[in-house]
């Protein structure tokens, strides 16, 4: 797999690199052929510039004045020979480096009997040189004579290699220039952003999953970065999700390992009830005659007293295992609140009375109004308010409020509160807070089970108005 470096030199910089050569090699070439006529034309003014002169010069036989005229030429630098023919093609005179041959005498002939100019390459005493011919006429026209002024086609040459490797050099100075633009263009554009964006990814990757890639750079990877970042996103709303569900799944298979607990324990509870209903009667009729026939004596008379105890502390947990494992099958109806809490009162009252805690029902809000199972919630409801009895010091305050959409049964008292040993298991069964023997364990979980048929909440936690603890049953209102 290439780099988008590598990539960016083999689909940009290779072809803009030929292009660029084909155009320059056809620009050197266009150029070569201008640079060459022009040379060509420069000896061809030399020539005619030369042409009077030496016209003159021939048409008076002034050979010496003829030389003078053609040895002019060479201070322009740029001819290598130049001569003279007379009529015949004859040589008349010579300046320069190298003698003309027979070949160039019969072209002199040749170009002579034209009577034209011209401008030919040609081999001179192993030179190739370009020649140009300029006939020279009297004053009638009659072609006299013929200059040819020389030109070494190697200083041609010369000069056009000499532009060729110029403009090459020019040229790979350009493609040096383009392409460390196109490198330092390619990091400051796209490199860089991409570095900080794999360090953001990298960030996440290394358990920072609340961070965000910064958008910056090209729209491009701006783009990129905000499509990073809503993936991030989804892939947290997805992990938030499943940790929900996965919660949920959790909470649902506790909660039908409990139900499979309660339905046996439902079951084992109806049989025990049955099985000890009638023998706990006998003990308890055989306990209260015992007590009357036996009025002299106290020891005696105290024992069956306690045994007593004992069998309504017995028949208290079979009725409240039968409260806990009860199924309602009752449709719910709309609950009288004020007469729900006028038989809580009255149902704790003994107990209150019997340990001296004054217990103060709230005046109720306007407004209040539930649907649901008034026996199971008034069960609930007494149960918290005799373990708040049980609990306080001095006073119980229940309580009904209005809160949004909910109705809240609060039960305070100014006892010393639930104990932090037990209070994330305080709703399970059989567990109390009560010294051993005092108490069933079933109160609050019958709570929460009626709580759960309301699809309600129970929350505990301490009364600021009293300083003990403060339960609140959370109900949809109606």
């Amino acid at each position: 797999m290439r780099s988008l470096r590598t990539q960016l030199i083999l689909q940009i910089f290779l072809p803009l690199t030929l292009v660029s050569t084909l155009v320059v090699w056809q620009t050197f070439s266009t150029v070569e052929s201008l640079m060459e006529h022009r040379l060509e034309k420069e000896i061809e003014l030399v020539a005619r510039a030369l042409r009077l002169p030496v016209e003159q010069a021939l048409l008076e036989r002034d050979l010496r004045r003829l030389e003078q005229s053609l040895s002019a030429a060479f201070e322009i630098d740029r001819v290598y020979g130049a001569f003279v023919y007379d009529a015949n093609g004859q040589r008349v005179a010579v300046a320069g480096e190298v003698v003309p041959g027979r070949q160039q005498q019969r072209q002199a002939v040749e170009v002579v009997a034209l009577g034209e100019e011209l401008g030919a390459y040609a081999d001179m005493g192993g030179e190739e040189v370009f020649s140009y011919f300029v006939p020279l006429t009297g004053p009638g026209g009659r072609i006299e004579g013929l200059l040819q002024v020389v030109r070494q086609e190697s200083e041609i040459a010369l000069r056009l290699r000499d532009i060729r490797n110029r403009a090459w050099w020019m040229w790979g100075g350009v493609m040096l220039l383009v392409f460390s633009v196109l490198l330092l263009g390619h990091r400051l554009a796209v490199v860089r952003h991409v570095e900080k964006l794999l360090a953001d990814m990298h960030k996440v990757e290394s358990g920072e999953h609340a961070h965000r890639a910064r958008i910056r750079g090209p729209l491009e990877l701006a783009r990129l970065a905000e499509a990073l970042n809503r993936m991030l996103d989804g892939i947290q709303r997805m992990e938030s999700e499943l940790a929900d569900k996965r919660r949920e799944h959790l909470e649902m298979t506790e909660r039908m390992r409990e139900q499979e607990k309660l339905a046996a324990l439902g079951r084992f509870s109806s049989g025990v009830a049955h099985e000890l209903g009638a023998p706990l009667t006998v003990i308890d009729g055989d306990a209260r005659r015992l007590e009357r026939d036996n009025t002299g004596d106290q020891e005696a008379r105290r024992r069956l007293g306690r045994m007593r105890r004992q069998v309504d502390r017995t028949r208290q947990l079979i009725r409240q295992l039968m409260d806990f494992v009860r199924d309602d099958d009752s449709q719910p109806e709309r609950i009288d609140v004020p007469l729900l809490l006028k038989r809580v009162a009255t149902g704790v009252a003994p107990q209150a009375d019997q340990l001296g805690i004054r217990v103060s029902f709230a005046e109720l809000p306007d407004g209040i109004a539930l649907r649901g199972f008034p026996v199971r919630l008034e069960h609930a409801l007494l149960n918290l308010t005799r373990n708040a009895v049980q609990a306080a010091r001095r006073q119980v305050a229940v309580s009904v409020l209005r809160e949004g959409d909910r109705v809240v049964l609060a039960v305070e008292d100014d006892g010393s509160g639930v104990p932090e040993a037990i209070s994330d298991r305080i709703f399970e069964p059989f567990q109390t807070s009560r010294e051993q023997g005092e108490g069933t364990g079933l109160g609050l979980a019958i709570v929460r089970s009626v709580a759960e048929e309301h699809g309600a909440a129970i929350e505990v936690d301490r009364s600021e108005r009293l300083g003990g603890s403060r339960f609140r049953l959370i109900l949809k209102a109606d």
